[in-house]
């Protein structure tokens, strides 16, 4: 299994927190609950780890929901329930932070080369 790191248990409480607004704050029929199609199902519980032999990591699971709450692709990136879904930050499948490196690595200005010249120093 593996090392278990404060931001994969972070992933779990926030679809915790998903689950209970599903099921109207009732931790009751969050437990009982039968919807076993839900990508979230193995992790709906308090006690749940972040990787689950059968269904994998936790941060797929919440993207292939949010996949499935959305439509495609797009429409995930462009979700607007920032301040009503515990699950929004982890939209993309990784972690909020590693999402931003990420994007600011790809999107930071290149080094232009051309043949025939030589590089600045």
């Amino acid at each position: 299994m593996g090392v278990i790191f404060p931001e994969e248990t972070k992933v779990v409480r926030a679809v915790r927190r998903f689950c209970l607004d599903c099921q109207g704050g009732q931790t009751s029929l969050v437990r009982e609950c039968a919807e076993e199609d839900c990508p979230l199902h193995p992790w709906r519980l308090p006690d749940a780890a972040p990787y689950d032999e059968a269904h994998g990591r936790v941060l797929r699971a919440v993207r292939r929901h949010c996949l499935n709450c959305a439509g495609d692709r797009k429409e995930a990136r462009s979700c607007d329930a920032e301040d009503s879904c515990p699950l929004w930050a982890y939209r993309f499948g990784v972690h909020p932070v590693t999402y931003k490196r990420v994007s600011l690595r790809v999107r930071a200005p290149k080094d232009l080369f051309l043949p025939g010249f030589e590089a600045r120093k």
